[in-house]
Protein backbone atom coordinates (compact mmCIF):
# COMPACT_ATOMS: atom_id res chain seq x y z
CA UNK A 1 0.00 0.00 0.00
CA UNK A 2 3.14 2.27 1.13
CA UNK A 3 4.53 1.65 -2.55
CA UNK A 4 1.42 2.29 -4.00
CA UNK A 5 0.96 5.43 -2.24
CA UNK A 6 4.42 7.02 -2.95
CA UNK A 7 3.77 6.36 -7.00
CA UNK A 8 0.93 8.67 -7.33
CA UNK A 9 0.97 12.29 -6.22
CA UNK A 10 -1.49 14.84 -7.49
CA UNK A 11 -2.59 12.67 -10.19
CA UNK A 12 0.51 11.53 -11.44
CA UNK A 13 2.36 8.39 -12.11
CA UNK A 14 5.59 9.25 -10.36
CA UNK A 15 8.76 7.08 -9.80
CA UNK A 16 9.52 4.02 -9.17
CA UNK A 17 6.42 2.29 -9.84
CA UNK A 18 4.64 4.45 -13.06
CA UNK A 19 2.95 0.66 -14.41
CA UNK A 20 1.28 0.87 -10.50
CA UNK A 21 -0.51 4.03 -11.25
CA UNK A 22 -1.35 2.56 -14.92
CA UNK A 23 -2.72 -0.44 -13.23
CA UNK A 24 -4.78 1.29 -10.85
CA UNK A 25 -6.60 3.84 -14.34
CA UNK A 26 -7.24 0.80 -15.70
CA UNK A 27 -8.75 -0.70 -12.81
CA UNK A 28 -12.10 1.31 -12.76
CA UNK A 29 -9.86 5.04 -12.03
CA UNK A 30 -10.58 8.21 -14.30
CA UNK A 31 -8.51 8.26 -17.44
CA UNK A 32 -5.53 10.11 -17.40
CA UNK A 33 -3.46 9.50 -20.61
CA UNK A 34 -4.39 12.79 -22.96
CA UNK A 35 -4.79 10.20 -25.89
CA UNK A 36 -7.18 8.09 -24.12
CA UNK A 37 -9.31 10.99 -23.28
CA UNK A 38 -9.32 12.77 -26.11
CA UNK A 39 -10.32 9.36 -27.88
CA UNK A 40 -13.41 9.24 -25.24
CA UNK A 41 -14.28 12.82 -25.72
CA UNK A 42 -14.84 12.42 -29.09
CA UNK A 43 -17.11 9.56 -28.98
CA UNK A 44 -18.77 11.16 -26.46
CA UNK A 45 -19.00 14.50 -28.41
CA UNK A 46 -20.68 12.63 -31.51
CA UNK A 47 -23.16 10.95 -29.17
CA UNK A 48 -24.30 14.09 -27.91
CA UNK A 49 -24.90 16.05 -31.08
CA UNK A 50 -26.48 12.83 -32.52
CA UNK A 51 -29.30 12.73 -29.42
CA UNK A 52 -28.99 16.33 -29.87
CA UNK A 53 -30.16 16.37 -33.34
CA UNK A 54 -32.63 14.05 -33.16
CA UNK A 55 -34.15 15.54 -30.18
CA UNK A 56 -34.25 18.54 -31.70
CA UNK A 57 -36.22 17.89 -35.27
CA UNK A 58 -37.91 15.65 -33.46
CA UNK A 59 -39.79 18.85 -31.37
CA UNK A 60 -38.69 21.64 -33.46
CA UNK A 61 -41.79 21.54 -36.26
CA UNK A 62 -41.80 24.35 -38.65
CA UNK A 63 -39.96 26.76 -36.23
CA UNK A 64 -36.64 26.52 -37.55
CA UNK A 65 -38.12 26.80 -41.12
CA UNK A 66 -40.14 30.13 -40.54
CA UNK A 67 -37.06 31.32 -39.20
CA UNK A 68 -34.56 30.74 -42.22
CA UNK A 69 -37.64 32.32 -44.13
CA UNK A 70 -37.70 35.29 -42.19
CA UNK A 71 -33.73 35.45 -42.26
CA UNK A 72 -34.50 34.83 -46.18
CA UNK A 73 -37.10 37.65 -47.12
CA UNK A 74 -34.44 40.56 -45.09
CA UNK A 75 -31.52 39.48 -48.23
CA UNK A 76 -29.92 42.50 -50.07
CA UNK A 77 -27.20 42.28 -52.15
CA UNK A 78 -24.81 43.99 -50.11
CA UNK A 79 -25.78 41.30 -47.06
CA UNK A 80 -25.34 38.56 -49.42
CA UNK A 81 -21.82 40.37 -50.15
CA UNK A 82 -21.17 40.50 -46.66
CA UNK A 83 -22.42 36.96 -45.64
CA UNK A 84 -20.50 35.30 -48.66
CA UNK A 85 -17.35 37.21 -47.45
CA UNK A 86 -18.14 36.56 -43.78
CA UNK A 87 -18.74 32.75 -43.96
CA UNK A 88 -15.00 32.44 -45.28
CA UNK A 89 -13.32 32.83 -41.55
CA UNK A 90 -15.77 29.14 -41.02
CA UNK A 91 -14.45 27.38 -43.99
CA UNK A 92 -12.05 24.83 -43.78
CA UNK A 93 -10.24 25.80 -46.53
CA UNK A 94 -9.49 29.25 -44.49
CA UNK A 95 -9.13 27.64 -41.40
CA UNK A 96 -7.10 24.69 -42.09
CA UNK A 97 -3.73 26.75 -43.81
CA UNK A 98 -4.17 29.52 -41.14
CA UNK A 99 -3.98 26.52 -38.14
CA UNK A 100 -0.70 25.96 -39.76
CA UNK A 101 0.63 29.33 -39.54
CA UNK A 102 -0.37 29.26 -35.96
CA UNK A 103 0.67 26.38 -34.50
CA UNK A 104 4.19 26.74 -36.03
CA UNK A 105 4.36 30.05 -34.42
CA UNK A 106 3.48 28.32 -31.28
CA UNK A 107 6.51 26.11 -31.41
CA UNK A 108 8.40 28.68 -32.67
CA UNK A 109 7.78 30.47 -29.56
CA UNK A 110 7.67 27.13 -27.24
CA UNK A 111 4.06 26.54 -26.79
CA UNK A 112 4.11 23.48 -27.84
CA UNK A 113 1.14 22.21 -25.82
CA UNK A 114 -1.05 25.00 -27.30
CA UNK A 115 -0.33 24.46 -30.42
CA UNK A 116 -1.26 20.71 -30.12
CA UNK A 117 -4.17 21.99 -28.70
CA UNK A 118 -5.24 24.32 -31.72
CA UNK A 119 -4.42 21.70 -34.29
CA UNK A 120 -6.42 18.80 -32.18
CA UNK A 121 -9.25 21.32 -31.80
CA UNK A 122 -10.08 21.95 -35.21
CA UNK A 123 -8.97 18.42 -36.62
CA UNK A 124 -11.24 16.87 -33.78
CA UNK A 125 -14.06 19.25 -34.91
CA UNK A 126 -13.84 18.37 -38.53
CA UNK A 127 -14.43 14.84 -37.21
CA UNK A 128 -17.45 15.01 -34.61
CA UNK A 129 -19.48 17.16 -36.87
CA UNK A 130 -18.85 15.10 -40.03
CA UNK A 131 -20.11 11.72 -38.07
CA UNK A 132 -22.59 13.99 -36.44
CA UNK A 133 -24.06 14.83 -39.77
CA UNK A 134 -23.96 11.66 -41.50
CA UNK A 135 -25.82 10.24 -37.82
CA UNK A 136 -28.65 13.15 -37.88
CA UNK A 137 -28.98 13.27 -41.81
CA UNK A 138 -31.09 16.13 -41.30
CA UNK A 139 -31.90 17.30 -45.07
CA UNK A 140 -31.00 21.54 -46.13
CA UNK A 141 -33.44 24.39 -45.79
CA UNK A 142 -35.85 23.61 -48.57
CA UNK A 143 -35.34 26.97 -49.76
CA UNK A 144 -32.70 29.28 -52.06
CA UNK A 145 -29.16 28.24 -51.46
CA UNK A 146 -26.84 31.28 -51.74
CA UNK A 147 -23.65 29.16 -51.92
CA UNK A 148 -22.97 25.25 -53.01
CA UNK A 149 -23.13 22.67 -50.38
CA UNK A 150 -22.73 19.23 -49.62
CA UNK A 151 -23.96 17.25 -46.92
CA UNK A 152 -26.50 16.89 -44.26
CA UNK A 153 -27.52 20.09 -42.45
CA UNK A 154 -27.05 19.54 -38.91
CA UNK A 155 -25.09 20.55 -37.32
CA UNK A 156 -23.43 23.26 -39.30
CA UNK A 157 -19.51 22.71 -40.29
CA UNK A 158 -18.76 26.21 -40.51
CA UNK A 159 -20.10 27.15 -36.89
CA UNK A 160 -18.21 24.19 -35.41
CA UNK A 161 -14.79 24.55 -37.28
CA UNK A 162 -15.08 28.26 -36.22
CA UNK A 163 -16.39 27.43 -32.77
CA UNK A 164 -13.22 25.59 -31.93
CA UNK A 165 -10.70 26.97 -34.20
CA UNK A 166 -11.18 30.62 -32.90
CA UNK A 167 -11.63 29.16 -29.10
CA UNK A 168 -8.75 27.46 -29.28
CA UNK A 169 -6.75 30.30 -30.34
CA UNK A 170 -8.01 32.31 -27.34
CA UNK A 171 -7.48 29.86 -24.92
CA UNK A 172 -3.83 29.45 -26.27
CA UNK A 173 -3.20 33.16 -25.63
CA UNK A 174 -4.92 32.78 -21.90
CA UNK A 175 -2.27 29.63 -21.40
CA UNK A 176 0.53 31.32 -23.31
CA UNK A 177 0.16 34.44 -20.55
CA UNK A 178 -0.47 37.30 -22.66
CA UNK A 179 -1.39 40.09 -21.09
CA UNK A 180 -5.30 40.43 -19.81
CA UNK A 181 -6.29 43.62 -22.31
CA UNK A 182 -4.74 42.00 -25.31
CA UNK A 183 -6.56 38.59 -24.47
CA UNK A 184 -9.98 40.07 -23.82
CA UNK A 185 -9.36 42.55 -26.98
CA UNK A 186 -8.65 38.98 -29.04
CA UNK A 187 -11.30 37.21 -27.17
CA UNK A 188 -14.04 39.86 -28.32
CA UNK A 189 -13.01 39.64 -31.86
CA UNK A 190 -13.25 35.85 -32.04
CA UNK A 191 -16.49 35.89 -30.22
CA UNK A 192 -18.25 38.21 -33.19
CA UNK A 193 -16.25 36.19 -36.17
CA UNK A 194 -17.84 32.92 -34.84
CA UNK A 195 -21.53 34.55 -34.10
CA UNK A 196 -21.34 36.05 -37.88
CA UNK A 197 -19.96 33.14 -39.21
CA UNK A 198 -22.86 31.41 -37.66
CA UNK A 199 -25.41 33.72 -38.56
CA UNK A 200 -24.09 34.30 -42.54
CA UNK A 201 -24.88 30.00 -42.74
CA UNK A 202 -28.92 31.05 -42.12
CA UNK A 203 -28.69 33.91 -43.89
CA UNK A 204 -27.09 31.85 -47.18
CA UNK A 205 -30.28 29.27 -46.52
CA UNK A 206 -27.80 26.43 -46.21
CA UNK A 207 -28.68 25.91 -42.47
CA UNK A 208 -31.30 26.26 -39.57
CA UNK A 209 -30.35 28.73 -36.66
CA UNK A 210 -30.78 25.39 -34.68
CA UNK A 211 -28.17 23.71 -37.06
CA UNK A 212 -25.33 27.13 -36.36
CA UNK A 213 -26.52 26.77 -32.36
CA UNK A 214 -25.37 23.35 -32.06
CA UNK A 215 -22.22 23.69 -34.65
CA UNK A 216 -20.92 26.40 -31.98
CA UNK A 217 -21.19 25.09 -29.05
CA UNK A 218 -19.63 21.57 -29.98
CA UNK A 219 -16.83 23.48 -31.50
CA UNK A 220 -16.20 25.66 -28.69
CA UNK A 221 -16.83 22.97 -26.28
CA UNK A 222 -14.37 20.55 -28.34
CA UNK A 223 -11.77 23.37 -27.80
CA UNK A 224 -12.19 23.66 -24.27
CA UNK A 225 -12.20 20.05 -23.52
CA UNK A 226 -9.39 19.56 -25.20
CA UNK A 227 -7.43 22.75 -23.44
CA UNK A 228 -8.41 21.07 -20.33
CA UNK A 229 -7.57 17.56 -21.29
CA UNK A 230 -3.52 18.85 -22.47
CA UNK A 231 -2.76 19.83 -19.17
CA UNK A 232 -1.14 16.84 -18.37
CA UNK A 233 2.65 16.88 -17.16
CA UNK A 234 3.15 14.22 -19.66
CA UNK A 235 2.24 16.62 -22.61
CA UNK A 236 5.50 18.86 -23.02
Amino acid sequence: MAATAATQRDGRCTAPGPLVCRAGAAGGGPVRHPSARLALGLLIFVLIAWGVGELWISLAGSTDLEAVRSVARERSPGLTTAAKAITWAGSAVTLAPLALVCCAALVWVGLRREALAVAVSLAGAILIYDVAKLLVARPRPPLKHLQLVHGSSFPSGHAAQAGAFWCSLVLALGAAGAPRLAAGLFAAIALVLVLAVAGSRVYLGVHYPADVVAGVLLGAGWAAFVSRSLRDPEVR
